[in-house]
């Protein structure tokens, strides 16, 4: 794979001085190009295997690239090709487009400290209210039922019945818990299916690390890939699952993860701070299920991988994706212990 020469259909040839691999994200194929003048891009190739129709992520982009003019935050913005398109297809059908560098930052794979949970909050919060103006019917699902629970629990009972690898005798328990909560979480996709709260443009895929850090303040969110339709209840829960567990997404002392909820606080703080004013009552009202929502259904995700034999999520090891299905349980759990105290901050908060 010639990269200098998917480069030169972006940039002259002649301007560049390295092209080198960033990050360690597990969708895309990204390089950092950096420049004889020290200025850098980020070139990426599209996992078209996730996402099927590149136009129509690239499409999502520019809305919101089009539509967001604010000094408090930053987004990557999209660079053109030389013959004025967004993306560079080559000769075997891999999709390339070319977004700016943000110099100067870092991302945060496991928050330390009620400051970073806080800008954590303002910067998700942030993009939310930013984006609260824009015409949802404009913007593509980019995957289709990603956060619809629905959808995720009918995977999860095909994986149940199918037990194609025969790993179902073995986690008995784990399903019975799975099975029980899945009956107190439909109320909350009922009520987003019910439009008792708004369908917004979201992010929908609001982990720590697509947020851009410079100093001690977050200052860009990044990674538009899954930003369309969606709900408040995606992008505040699936950020407080990431931001409060203690431990990694796969930690295999399972005891030892725990819900911070300080960090929890200092989040949804941050969040209300820039969204207070957009949302609902009713928005307002089922916040405090938000979390449990989404740690859930990340949980039977990694579980149904793990019926159907890895399929999906890369895996180091035999049982990692039941490793981080446990870990999901384990911090539904923790916040079900702490749910007084969580309703408790949330109403101080709101009011």
């Amino acid at each position: 794979m010639d990269l200098l020469h998917i480069a030169n259909k972006f940039f002259y040839e002649s301007e560049i001085q390295d092209i080198k691999p960033l990050g360690n994200g597990h969708i895309h194929s990204t390089y950092e190009v950096v420049f004889q003048n020290d200025s850098a891009y980020i070139l990426q190739k599209i996992n078209t295997q996730v996402f099927t129709d590149p136009e129509k992520i690239i499409q999502n982009h520019l809305k919101v690239q089009q539509s967001i003019h604010s000094d408090q935050f930053e987004i990557p913005h999209l660079v053109k090709t030389r013959t004025g398109d967004y993306l560079y297809i080559d000769s075997k059908n891999n999709y390339w487009r070319m977004m700016h560098f943000i110099q100067d930052s870092y991302t945060v794979e496991v928050v330390r400290g009620n400051k970073q949970a806080y800008e954590a909050g303002r910067g998700f919060g942030w993009f939310l209210k930013v984006c609260s103006g824009l015409d949802v019917s404009n913007f593509h699902e980019a995957i289709k039922d990603f956060h619809s629970l629905h959808f995720r629990l009918n995977q999860f009972k095909q994986s149940i019945t199918n037990d194609s690898v025969k790993r179902k005798s073995a986690v008995l328990e784990l399903l019975d818990f799975y099975k029980t909560w899945a009956l107190k979480l439909k109320a909350v996709e009922e009520i987003i299916q019910n439009k008792e709260i708004p369908i917004r443009v979201t992010h929908n895929d609001t982990k720590i690390n697509n947020l851009l850090f410079r100093n001690k303040n977050a200052i860009a969110v990044i990674d538009l890939d899954t930003v369309g339709p969606g709900s408040v209840i995606y992008d505040y829960g699936d950020a407080l699952r990431t931001i409060c567990n203690t431990k990694a997404e796969d930690e295999q002392n399972i005891e030892s993860v725990d819900f911070n909820v300080e960090f929890f606080e200092h989040f949804t703080k941050g969040y209300l701070e820039q969204t207070a004013n957009i949302l609902t009552k009713r928005e307002k009202e089922i916040l405090h299920l938000a979390p449990f929502y989404m740690t859930y259904m990340q949980g039977i995700r990694f579980l149904t991988d793990y019926l159907n034999g890895d399929t999906y999520f890369k895996t180091k090891y035999s049982d990692h994706n039941l490793v981080r299905s446990l870990v999901q349980k384990r911090l539904i759990e923790k916040m079900e212990e702490n749910q007084k105290q969580i309703k408790s901050i949330l109403t101080e908060l709101i009011n």
